[in-house]
């Protein structure tokens, strides 16, 4: 008040001047005048003696200082307010632009955000013809195929920065590498002998010198031979019902039904001491019969299972070196791969029982046993880990509205071999795509959402680079991606179409299929080529993701719907046996389909535009929540009539289907214009994949978390293995143990119906799983009697249970006795303790298993350790009729009382 007294009456504060180049008088007697003085202090004119006027019936209002200066401040703002809204109005009126690139559309703007349309299909197969060119992607091909490129290695180093510049200068928004220090696998030495009872050397059997696998455990095997096919639980069963058994023996296994990994570790479990892998002629074998690989070829693979440093599971790793400890996740018996030579050597000795006829081996026999002073075979390895760095390239094309939202499409770039079919084929499309978006953005077409172009390394030993940089983004990743889309291995043959999906992403590739030509009949769409009459094509189209795919860690990991295409062969073709050997060559590759590469590339090529433009344009995401519900149906189907009560996971089912149905019927009945409500839809449908990752497994002893595709004795198919074995039925501890394992996954799919619902709060009734009877006898909650029995509910702490249905290896099982595969699961000692204390006592400390830092780190370097999440169910409310009297409110149990197992809602909280 002080300070305006004085700049009215010409004395400003301190002495100072009030420099002003314009004043009004405050009378209103003088106006507005421009002041001509040089001295800078405003002097107002004094007031002279006021003229005689009538005097007013009315009092004459003034104004206070504080009031004009208020009321002035406001009329500017509402005059910028104004301004501001007639600048916004976009020219033309209508449709209005989005914000400048790399900014974001407020959530307030409700209508129409952009008017671009995108360009229809006869145009976008100009721009494919125009800008795909088939020259360039035999080009690139053939550069990088010229020769081996494993991960890390020089060569690998000088096409990732040749990568980096074609990136560059197709003119997307931004273009880097990413390098990535990570322990890898290395070659050694190995040797295969026969030798005597003193070890002493009697015959060596000749290695293919550049193959081996990755991740073996080092170390010597000896013993004598068994057959065991393919190696799958069926093969190992049927030798065991010959009376052939694995154990301290050397287990020959076929490559191919299947990856080496579960292999190895099945073997393993069944108590052999080495893996030997080897192509068969019967596998590998060329159109016509005519030779296949390589007689001396063998095939380099790896044997862990899952994608990933298996030294830092969970999370990226920091320093590159392994620790001296090996990690679960790798077998801890010597695998080796053989060529289809030696193995014929091998296989001439063998006898015992014949192998069974499906085996498609009249007359061969399974076992060599070595007799008194026998020859034995020796197999040593002396593979290992060494420090390296990969080297990943990223081109971004930004989008216009939402560029905070991610497409991702990416290819492997690494490859132990020439890697034509490997690694050439989807790095070539990879940068065809890019050039043809970045063309359409010159053209005056731009996405509104963000398209990420990534060429992995490290995708030979497990897809060591997408992996680690999922693990970098654990709980932002799927908020951010929407989809994923593989082009690993696109052209294999040009036989078949083969899309490994998610369920989510099935209707939009049929919508792409539609719209692209056959290159095999001419006239027709890829669509009619592979519908059958009187089948779907989904049926010899669609498979589910498997883990040697580079999209499975995406979904499994991440809870990013993914999906990789590609053409391949018939079955029983020979160009996927050349993978990971020296013969991956361009020329192999055009001889098998006549020269048809470019033709058959720019097909997949087409398929993967259309994918990322819908993606990529779409107001609202092209994905189909509802196909959820029926990849669980299918799912469930296997545990029908297996004497277990599913009503839980039924129910939870019909909880998504309802779900999705309901958000289905909100997106037809609104405004497709509608900015805010197609950003909460999208949402919505994002977080419906992500849902499916179980919250009751700790992302560092079990990374693939999905509930449908992971791995680890949380997932349904793990389920129906242990169901379809016989087990989790007999004790009193496997029936609660298996009753908690059903419970948890009925509580994952609540999550999923919540996360289409869009409210996790608001599920009614429908979404309480507490009040439907639990998985024994329906709408049995126990009596108060059996509420206050510890030894009713004795079964998850049951000193026989080893945990081994909650083992970290899978559905394989590798073991039931708690060997080093068992990661003890619910049945480890905090659970026994937690019954010693008797049913209502303290809850028992989860730890979460540590892992020893790498040599020569300080601790702070050490990986992190993270608590396995956990999920409280929410508050349920018991009807009145179940109120005990003088007791209050009955805990509500989740389980019947049969078999003497009556679990409760807070049973399974202090379990986890």
């Amino acid at each position: 008040m002080e300070t305006l007294e004085r700049c009215f009456r010409g004395r400003p504060p301190g002495g100072g001047a009030v420099s002003n180049s314009r004043h009004r008088d405050p009378r209103g007697g003088g106006g507005e005048q421009e002041e001509e003085e040089e001295d800078p202090i405003v002097r107002l004119p004094r007031p002279g003696p006021r003229p005689w006027r009538r005097p007013s019936l009315l009092p004459h209002p003034r104004l206070h200082p504080l009031t004009t200066l208020a009321l002035g401040s406001a009329s500017a703002f509402l005059a910028g307010l104004l301004v501001a809204g007639i600048g916004h109005v976009p020219c033309g009126g209508g449709a209005g632009v989005g914000p400048e690139l790399g900014g974001s559309t407020p959530e307030e703007v409700e209508g129409v955000v952009s008017a671009e349309a995108p360009p229809t299909w006869p145009r976008l197969q100009e721009l494919l013809q125009r800008h795909l060119r088939e020259e360039r992607v035999e080009a690139w091909v053939r550069e990088v195929s010229a020769g081996p490129h494993g991960a890390g290695s020089e060569r690998g180093r000088g096409l990732a920065q040749a990568v980096l510049s074609a990136m560059a200068g197709a003119g997307l928004s931004r273009a880097w590498s990413r390098p990535q220090p990570l322990p890898l696998p290395t070659r050694g030495s190995a040797s295969l002998l026969w030798v005597d009872t003193e070890g002493r050397e009697l015959e060596q059997l000749p290695l293919d010198p550049e193959a081996f696998c990755a991740w073996s455990a080092p170390g010597n095997a000896t013993g004598g031979l068994v057959y065991g096919h393919y190696g799958r639980p069926q093969d190992l069963a049927l030798l065991r019902a010959r009376g052939v058994s694995p154990r301290g023996n050397l287990l020959l296994l076929r490559l191919g039904r299947g990856p080496p990994a579960p292999k190895v570790a099945a073997a393993a479990a069944a108590g052999a001491v080495g893996v030997l892998l080897y192509p068969d002629p019967q596998d590998t074998a060329g159109p016509g019969g005519g030779p296949g690989l390589g007689g001396d070829t063998a095939v380099t693979v790896h044997v862990q299972e899952g994608s990933g440093d298996p030294y830092s599971r969970g999370f990226p790793s920091f320093t590159g070196r392994a620790p001296p400890r090996r990690p679960p996740g790798l077998p801890p018996i010597p695998a080796h791969p053989l060529s289809a030579n030696t193995a014929a050597r091998l296989l001439r000795v063998l006898g015992g029982p014949r192998a069974p006829a499906q085996w498609g081996a009249p007359g061969r026999g399974l076992w060599y046993r070595p007799g008194p002073g026998g020859r034995r075979l020796r197999l040593s390895v002396a593979s290992g880990t060494a420090p390296g760095t990969l080297t990943s390239v990223f081109g971004a094309l930004e989008g216009r509205l939402e560029p905070d939202c991610y497409i991702i499409v990416g290819a492997q770039r690494d490859s132990l071999g020439p890697g034509a079919a490997a690694s050439g084929v989807g790095t070539a499309l990879l940068l065809e795509l890019a050039h043809l978006f970045a063309a359409m953005g010159r053209d005056g077409f731009q996405l509104r959402r963000t398209l990420l172009f990534v060429s992995w390394d490290g995708g030979e030993f497990g897809h060591l680079g997408a992996t680690e940089w999922l693990e970098g983004y654990p709980d932002l990743l799927h908020t951010k991606a929407a989809a994923y889309i593989s082009l690993d291995q696109a052209v294999l043959g040009d036989d078949r179409l083969v899309a490994k999906t998610s369920p989510t992403l099935v209707p939009l590739l049929e919508s792409a299929l539609s719209q692209v030509e056959s290159p095999n009949e001419g006239g027709k769409s890829l669509l009619e080529q592979v519908t059958k009459p009187g089948r779907a094509w989904e049926s010899d189209v669609i498979r589910p993701l498997p883990p040697e795919s580079g999209a499975f860690p995406f979904t499994a990991a991440a809870g990013v719907p993914a999906l990789e295409l590609g053409f391949d062969e018939a079955p029983g073709g020979w160009s996927r046996a050349a993978l990971g050997t020296r013969e991956d060559t361009l020329g192999r590759l055009q001889g098998r389909l006549r020269g048809r590469l470019p033709a058959v590339a720019r097909a997949v090529a087409a398929v993967a535009a259309q994918l990322l433009l819908r993606l990529g344009h779409d107001a609202r995401l092209p994905l189909d929540p509802g196909a959820l519900g029926d990849a669980l149906l299918r799912r469930l189907a296997p545990l029908q009539g297996r004497g277990v009560s599913l009503q839980c996971l039924s129910s939870a089912r019909g909880d998504v289907v309802r779900a999705a149905e309901t958000l289905r019927r909100e997106m037809a009945g609104s405004e497709g214009t509608n900015e805010r409500l197609n950003r909460g839809f999208n949402a919505r449908i994002m977080a419906a994949e992500a849902s499916l990752l179980s919250p009751f497994v700790s992302p560092l002893v079990t990374p693939f978390r999905h509930v449908l595709l992971g791995r680890g004795g949380h997932t349904l198919p793990a389920l129906a293995a242990q169901l379809a074995g016989g087990r989790g039925r007999g004790t009193r501890g496997d029936t609660g143990h298996l009753r908690l394992r059903l419970a948890l996954l009925a509580w994952t799919l609540q999550g999923t119906a919540g996360a289409l619902a869009g409210d996790a709060w608001d599920r009614g009734d429908r979404g309480d799983i507490w009040d439907r009877g639990g998985l024994g006898d329906v709408g049995d909650h126990g009596d108060s009697g059996d509420r206050g029995d510890s030894g009713d509910r004795g079964g998850l702490g049951d000193t026989g249970d080893n945990g081994d249905t909650w083992d970290y290896g899978d559905t394989w099982d590798y073991g039931d006795n708690g060997d080093n595969w068992d990661r003890g699961g619910l049945g480890d000692q905090s659970v026994k303790k937690r019954k010693n204390k008797g049913v209502w006592g303290a809850p028992p400390t989860r730890t979460t298993p540590t892992l020893a830092p790498p040599a020569g780190t300080t601790p702070a370097q050490a990986p992190p350790t993270r608590p396995a999440p956990a999920q409280t169910p929410p508050t349920q409310t018991v009807p009145a009729s179940s109120h005990t009297p003088g007791r209050g409110l009955p805990r509500p149990t989740l389980f019947g009382s049969t078999g003497g197992v009556g679990l409760k809602s807070c049973d399974i909280i202090r379990a986890l």
